[in-house]
């Protein structure tokens, strides 16, 4: 089938109300309009050329459209589907950072080679096994952690805080998957298609060779790829996957999660895309903030929260710029007025935040006071397993 067929099928729900032009947080501060995309797509005699502008690239597949859409135009889908294609004809989306994440994800992809897991970021005196049945990724976290290093957050920090706590909760010896690659989600979403499919499959191979039935990630990305692209690649797979959110949350409802340390703090919860109105999962993180009551921590909600999230600005490390910066300093405005630390329940949103409070390069910036911090380090530090 042509380029142009399937992506018409996609949106030929649209009927131009205009509902996803209004919504979009893109269209706050640029020319940006889904409506008009899609209308220009629909009825110009040369589609592939409409794509192939500067607004394919801006798009956040935030899902923000799909949530107020009366139609159920999923315009985020229409988007990947639509540089899937592109990108076979040589059209690249710009990438922030030195196009770091795709470049690594392409090496990595390739036959033979296997990723080196820091042993540095393996906490001391935890008991891990090769085969079991519970394995935790850790994605691109290592990754990142050697090339943001300068931005304030501590990648092993994260990692430590997820297995101490899995291995505080879990009967049996938990499995690191350190041999795991990245999950694709970010060349998935640049529309590398072909590198994502090595990568799932590798991945699949090995965590079923590892005998794991339940899979867990500490990233929202990773969540949604693994949980919802993998099984619309290869189908049923045969494991589950969860967030480590929704893991805590049924343990703290068995009474195994457990707080002692004593955690003097006002936080608030910024709903990422991927693991909010991508997954629909907006109760876990709350869960677990609210009963970390009993140590101190007051939980506050900002104004835009579950379905109406603010997006943190970018997706998949595409087109960071000013306008992208301007989404985030907006979130993280709304964030300071609630509270002094906002939590995430995603690693690049984590980083997309703190990144654009590191740069202190205006005075606008300079005024903001706020904190991020991940729920893993929040609730290990609760649980009293972390000592900084």
């Amino acid at each position: 089938m042509s380029l142009s067929f399937d992506l018409k099928k996609q949106v030929s729900y649209c009927y131009q109300c205009g509902t996803c032009s209004g919504c979009c947080p893109v269209s706050y501060n640029q020319p940006f309009s889904p409506r008009e995309i899609i209308f220009d797509f629909l009825t110009n005699p040369n589609p592939t050329e409409i794509l192939k502008k500067n607004n394919l690239l801006a798009c956040l597949t935030c899902n923000y459209c799909l949530q107020k859409c009366p139609q159920n135009v999923n315009f985020g889908e229409f988007i990947r589907s639509a540089r899937i294609e592109l990108f076979k004809q040589g059209f690249r989306v710009e990438e922030a950072h030195d196009c770091f994440v795709s470049n690594v994800s392409n090496i990595l992809s390739r036959d033979g080679i296997v990723p080196n897991f820091p042993e540095e970021y393996i906490p001391s005196g935890v008991r891990l096994a090769d085969k079991g049945e519970v394995g935790y990724f850790p994605g691109v976290l290592p990754i990142l952690g050697a090339y943001f290093d300068d931005i304030g957050m501590d990648f092993a920090k994260i990692i430590k805080s997820a297995i101490l706590i899995l291995d505080n909760l879990l009967e049996k010896p938990l499995v690191l998957l350190d041999k795991a690659k990245p999950s694709g989600h970010d060349v998935l979403w640049q529309g590398d298609y072909e590198t994502f499919k090595k990568l799932a499959k590798y991945n699949i191979d090995y965590i079923e060779k590892s005998g794991i039935r339940l899979v867990i990630t500490s990233c929202a990305e990773d969540y949604r790829t693994l949980a919802l692209d993998y099984r619309e690649l290869f189908g049923e797979l045969p494991f589950k996957v969860q967030h480590i959110t929704q893991f805590m949350a049924e343990e703290l409802e068995k009474g195994n999660l457990k707080f002692k340390e004593k955690i003097e703090k006002t936080v608030t919860y910024h709903d990422p895309c991927r693991l909010g109105r991508h997954m629909g999962e907006y109760e876990a993180p709350r869960k677990i903030l609210k009963a970390l009551k009993e140590v101190g921590v007051v939980f506050k909600e900002m104004e835009r929260i579950r379905e109406n999230s603010q997006c943190c600005g970018v997706s998949a490390f595409n087109y960071c710029n000013d306008y992208s910066k301007a989404i985030r300093v907006d979130r993280l405005k709304e964030a300071e007025r609630t509270a002094g630390c906002l939590i995430t329940t995603c690693s690049k949103c984590q980083i997309h935040f703190n990144c654009t409070l590191s740069e202190k390069k205006s005075s606008e910036l300079e005024r903001i006071n706020v904190e991020v911090e991940d729920i893993i380090t929040l609730v290990a530090k609760a649980m009293g397993l972390l000592n900084e």
